[in-house]
């Protein structure tokens, strides 16, 4: 397998939704596409302002970003990983590690808080590594797309929703006849269980090797389709995550293969000892009238159900509505809840 590439450069992640509405407010393919280079000569603005483009390690001082090829995927990842703020101080000191799915919209969104979060006086946290896993550059203008092959469990039914933004897509520009046919044909590839596969068994040990992993305590959190997919490796019970985060998780189908493997694992009598699954949701995808109410909250619910009328064996559930939040509003609140609950000390 090759080693992880370090090239600590900004990626252009674009301003997105989630969701259905990720799939339609793309970034422009061109911008994603610009060739890298050296940095632009600061140029003189209105007023004396000097405009230049600053360094990644300016951004984000404590991240380091890594591309890795994925034998089993057939795919390249990106993973920004960023450490927490005394992990130099003490090198004889092991960290518990979170998988962070979508990671070119979370990244940017959830680092600039992960040192602080250990200090906040009222819910600190514990130090921990944090791993935003998403695309690499070439691929980045696109994650929206890829994330429904990667983060989609086997058999599990694509929205049509979904599939009908690919088109719109293509006559704007922003996709060419080629891609297009590209996702088309990718959603109906599933490839949650290829994409786990990487990271238990190409990621990890990679990352294993290079920084202070405490192995008895690594996490995963998603929101959405990356809800969907921290859903399935939690029934999957993976021997690598135990402590399992789920935003607002696009559970669509009635019939939805997280349902069918839940039935499973009830059969099975497997024990989930040792294991937690924390669930949340945006009150107003429950509440407001709309697609959410559908595309998330019913699935949601139905799933919290299930794990009450039916729980698995000694797996701790445990869930947050956040209130006045949206599918859209919700994700960085859900992020918060998810580390209070698993990840939390006492102040």
């Amino acid at each position: 397998m090759d080693k992880p590439i370090d090239r600590r450069s900004a990626l252009s992640t674009g301003a997105s939704a989630l969701f259905a509405a990720a799939a339609t407010t793309l970034p422009a393919r061109m911008a994603a596409a610009e060739p890298a280079g050296p940095a632009p000569s600061a140029a003189m603005g209105p007023a004396g302002l000097m405009e230049s483009a600053p360094s990644f390690d300016a951004l984000f001082p404590s991240t380091r970003y890594f591309e890795i090829d994925s034998k089993i995927a057939n795919a390249r990842f990106a993973a920004w990983v960023t450490l927490p703020a005394q992990y130099s101080a003490d090198n004889s000191t092991s960290y518990p590690i979170i998988y962070q799915m979508d990671g070119n919209l979370f990244f940017p969104t959830t680092a600039p808080f992960h040192q602080a979060g250990q200090g906040d006086a009222l819910s600190p946290q514990l130090p921990f590594i944090l791993v935003s896993v998403g695309y690499s550059k070439p691929e980045s203008h696109a994650w929206a797309w890829l994330r429904m092959r990667d983060l989609t469990p086997p058999g599990e039914a694509v929205p049509e929703i979904i599939r009908q933004t690919v088109e719109p897509a293509v006559k704007a520009g922003r996709l060419s006849q080629d891609e297009g046919r590209r996702y088309l044909a990718m959603f109906a590839s599933q490839a949650a269980d290829k994409f786990l596969a990487f990271l238990e068994q190409e990621l990890h040990p990679q990352l294993a090797k290079t920084f202070r992993i405490d192995a008895s305590n690594i996490g995963l959190w998603g929101y959405s389709y990356g809800g969907l997919f921290t859903t399935y490796v939690a029934i999957k019970q993976s021997a690598l995550f135990k402590c399992i985060g789920a935003g607002s998780p696009g559970i669509v189908e009635k019939d939805s293969q997280i349902f069918q493997l839940y039935r499973q694992a009830v059969a099975s009598k497997q024990d989930y000892s040792g294991r937690r699954l924390h669930v949340t949701l945006g009150v107003r995808e429950l509440t407001q009238p709309g697609i959410y109410q559908w595309v998330t909250a019913r699935g949601t619910s139905e799933l919290l159900a299930q794990t009450s009328l039916n729980p698995l064996p000694n797996l701790q559930v445990s869930s947050e509505l956040i209130a006045l939040e949206t599918h859209l509003t919700g994700a960085l609140p859900a992020w918060f809840s998810f580390l209070r609950a698993c990840f939390g000390r006492k102040p």
